[in-house]
């Protein structure tokens, strides 16, 4: 017993500050067996996180929010975590939650802000963005500004933005370029040539300066060092952006290189056609998803799912279309196949209790049922206000022989959905 009062000694939060997050673990959760506390769940997940167990991470912190709802901590890791693993939507979502919850909290208005930009849904950042200013003098907060009114047409508001950005950090690199670009497209290019060269020395690496200085030289003629620049941006990551062959088929033009203006026309041609077929693609998904719902209504789920496997091809990271897919197979009795579906939208959802809980339902019609409890325990943990899933879990506990666990959760089942008949005869039974 001497390991046991070893550990309860110890102090969870130091061995987190100190960075001994295994230790933080273990101490946390022994913790929050003694006593649960909502901080000890996103404590677990914090350290977690840092010890790159994202999965478990993001459990933690959907488990501390079951706790308290409230917890404005929990739904800026969740964000965060969500954001470094690229699913942008359930990271837009818990920084929104947080802004429900503290209308001015920065990081929030910052991320959603971010999320927002990236997906060029400028309307919804700017007014997050008009708040995160009014809060502090950020030079980051102005330069979006200038973004968001440059991308609505109002170019004096825009440079107006830009310009503020630069009185609080004069080597701000997105405000000297957006700045820059505003006003070489506006004929300016006495004032924006010097504030891309600028750009470009700030970071010497970046494409974008090297592309917006290269085409201010097209503009101005100076077709030799457009070409220099422009390639160079190519070099530095832009190899993949249609308008930067667009301007450097325009330099070898104004050099008189017809062979090499023709490759880099070609070379523009072949990027914008691969972004147009791209966004066919997402349209055609979209009405095979709208075809897969029809089909649903109408019963016919073989077809419905072979419209959301055609689908799947262009979406192959949409986490609620293989949760769809994982359902319509279940429903098929296509076992295997939905499992793998479910597993892979809680790979890029690992958080929701939803698609934990069909694959609870999927193991359990399976037979497999030790992975069926623990999918079922785990969907309680992250959401424990369903009913359905406390008698899916009565049932499976039930059948492995655990009267215990099978009457308690039964119990929990009718407590919640007290005119489910179903529920309340499986009580019934398990008693006797």
């Amino acid at each position: 017993m001497i390991w046991l009062f070893l550990l309860l000694a110890q102090d969870p939060k130091a061995a987190f500050d100190r960075g001994d997050y295994a230790t933080a673990v273990r101490l946390f959760e022994a913790a929050n067996q003694r006593k649960p506390e909502c901080t000890n769940s996103l404590y677990i997940g914090l350290a977690r996180y840092r010890l790159k167990q994202t999965n478990e991470a993001l459990i933690a912190f959907r488990a501390a929010l079951q706790c308290d709802a409230k917890l404005v901590a929990a739904h800026l890791a969740l964000g965060d975590a969500y954001e470094a693993r690229g699913n942008d939507s359930e990271s837009l979502s818990a920084y929104l939650q947080v802004l429900t919850l503290e209308p001015k909290n920065p990081a929030a208005l910052r991320a959603a802000s971010n999320l927002y930009l990236k997906a060029g849904l400028h309307v919804k950042a700017r007014p997050l963005l008009e708040t995160l200013a009014s809060l502090a003098p950020r030079p980051d907060a102005h330069a979006d500004l200038g973004a968001v009114h440059a991308a609505s047409g109002d170019q004096a508001l825009a440079a107006e933005q830009f310009r503020e950005a630069l009185k609080l950090d004069p080597k701000y690199f997105p405000a000297l370029t957006g700045l820059g670009n505003l006003l070489a497209r506006a004929g300016d290019h006495q004032t924006a040539v010097p504030l891309l060269r600028q750009a470009a020395a700030v970071r010497p690496k970046a494409w974008e300066a090297r592309f917006l200085l290269g085409s201010a030289m097209n503009r101005l003629d100076q077709f030799a060092e457009a070409r220099t620049e422009l390639e160079l941006a190519t070099q530095l990551g832009g190899a993949n952006e249609p308008q930067v062959y667009y301007q450097l088929a325009r330099a070898w033009g104004g050099l008189g290189k017809a062979a090499e203006r023709r490759a880099a026309l070609a070379r523009f041609s072949e990027l914008t056609k691969k972004e147009k077929e791209s966004a066919e693609l997402q349209k055609q998904a979209a009405r095979l998803i709208d075809e897969a719902r029809a089909l649903l209504q109408s019963g016919d789920l073989a077809q419905a799912a072979q419209r959301l496997e055609q689908a799947r091809e262009a979406r192959p990271g949409d986490a609620t279309l293989l949760f769809r897919l994982a359902g319509l197979n279940f429903d098929l009795q296509r076992f295997d196949v939905a499992r793998e579906y479910a597993q892979a939208a809680i790979s890029i959802s690992p958080a929701t209790w939803l698609y934990h809980y069909l694959l609870g339902l999927v193991e359990k019609g399976a037979n497999r049922l030790n992975d069926a409890r623990i999918s079922l325990e785990t969907a309680v943990q992250l959401n424990a206000a369903e009913a359905p899933v406390f008698n899916a879990l009565g049932e499976v506990t039930l059948a492995l022989g655990d009267r215990a666990a099978a009457l308690r959760h039964f119990e929990k089942a009718c407590a919640l959905a007290p005119a489910e008949a179903a529920f309340r005869q499986n009580l019934e039974a398990a008693k006797q």
